[in-house]
């Protein structure tokens, strides 16, 4: 008998316990985590009985009731409401708890979701860079706005350079910059909904921080060679980091564009990888021995995946494709192991470029690797050819010959 299965569960609930463990089970939770979703189960039951409740009062808020009279007798401290989602949602898809209800919307939350829309919609922006963009545009509605859509129209230069410089009192000017990129696309957003009256998304000051005047940040001769030397090994994970680092090593890919990563987009026959890029683009690759290798070896490993065609996908229950927060984690863990200073995905894709530009490659067919829509983008990478610099640098005033 299962660890599951030995869970007691009385109250309104208890008749749902096995389907409960079933459905765990085609979601590949193991024994020992699924039994810890029916005990929560068990518990949300008796707290039901205990108050006279049937199955059909589960919602949010009453999960949290529950929750918060197991920590008044100082028990179930890692019993959360977030930690029932699980079996809210059990419930929900059984019909047996009523649907969520969505909170109503405030004005200004209405149109930032139509922002969302115009981002996707127009932009075709990646949900993480919307994420990223809808995070600034909601600090800049609550701290310039306040959170009042009639005081948009009334906005000027002052107000936008006022918030700014109390951004730049909390962050680092990198990310008081990230800030601004979002600021100046939400001005442009109210400007072409006419919420404004003028442009005003090129008064949003920026930030001096030099960004062209740094070399770009790589990594170690040999760093890539050694990350893959310490994800050696033939369990699930080790093969599934193998082949992610290796595909950024190898095609210096972002880390949101490994994680984007379909079935569909490699071609084995001729040898192609499809990339989904910056903006929607869809950029193809070649795809080297050793990547197409490293991938194939993942992919036989894992076996088929049933909810979806995403290459990369997490190890424990519920499954699904992995994030850009966990391809940077699969580097860092790489990292750990070989006992060398902690890097992200972004540093190996300008390795790659500068290896190529010390290679010989010339800067427009490193642009194409990189999918870069700019050539002063690619332009950084000019800094570390030292010796091509050296033949147009001018003498210092006053220097001998």
């Amino acid at each position: 008998m299962s660890e599951a299965s030995r869970v007691r569960v009385s109250g309104p609930l208890a008749v749902y316990a096995p389907e409960l463990i079933e459905y765990l089970a085609e979601r590949g939770y193991c024994d020992r985590p699924a039994a810890k979703h029916v005990r929560r189960l068990a518990h949300l039951s008796r707290w039901l009985r205990d108050h006279r409740l049937d199955a059909a009062a589960v919602d949010e808020a009453v999960v949290a009731r529950a929750v918060a009279a197991l920590h008044r007798r100082g028990k179930g401290r890692s019993y959360t409401a977030k930690s029932y989602r699980v079996v809210v949602s059990f419930l929900r898809e059984r019909a047996v708890a009523p649907a969520a209800t969505p909170p109503a919307l405030t004005p200004m939350e209405v149109l930032l979701e139509d922002y969302r829309g115009w981002l996707r919609v127009e932009r075709g922006l990646a949900e993480t860079t919307i994420g990223i963009y809808l995070h600034a545009a909601v600090w800049f509605a609550a701290d310039a706005c306040n959170n009042d859509t009639d005081r948009i129209a009334s906005l000027g230069a002052k107000d936008i350079a006022a918030f700014v410089l109390r951004v730049s009192a909390r962050r680092q000017p990198r990310s008081v910059n990230e800030v601004v990129v979002g600021v100046r696309s939400l001005l442009r957003f109210f400007y072409q909904r006419e919420l404004v009256a003028t442009p005003l998304a090129q008064a949003t000051p920026w930030l001096a921080r030099a960004a062209r005047s740094c070399l770009p940040r790589t990594v170690a001769p040999g760093t890539g060679q050694l990350l893959l030397e310490h994800c050696a090994g033939d369990s699930v994970v080790r093969v599934r980091d193998r082949a992610v680092i290796t595909v950024l090593v190898r095609l210096g890919l972002r880390a949101n564009e490994v994680a984007a990563m379909e079935l569909d987009d490699i071609d084995w026959r001729r040898g192609e990888l499809l990339v989904r890029s910056k903006g929607g683009w869809r950029d193809p690759l070649p795809i080297p021995v050793d990547v197409g290798e490293a991938i194939a070896a993942y992919l036989a490993k894992r076996g088929t995946d049933a909810s979806g065609r995403a290459v990369f996908l997490h190890v424990l229950a519920p499954g699904g494709r992995i994030t850009m927060t966990d391809v940077r984690a699969i580097v860092r863990r790489a990292c750990e192991r070989a006992g060398i200073p902690d890097t992200s995905a972004h540093p190996l894709r300008h390795s790659v470029a500068t290896a190529m530009l010390r290679g010989g490659a010339p800067l427009p067919e490193i642009g194409q690797v990189l999918r870069h829509r700019d050539l002063l983008t690619t332009a950084i990478y000019a800094k570390v050819d030292f010796d091509a610099l050296a033949t147009v640098a001018q003498a210092w005033p006053g220097a001998k010959p």
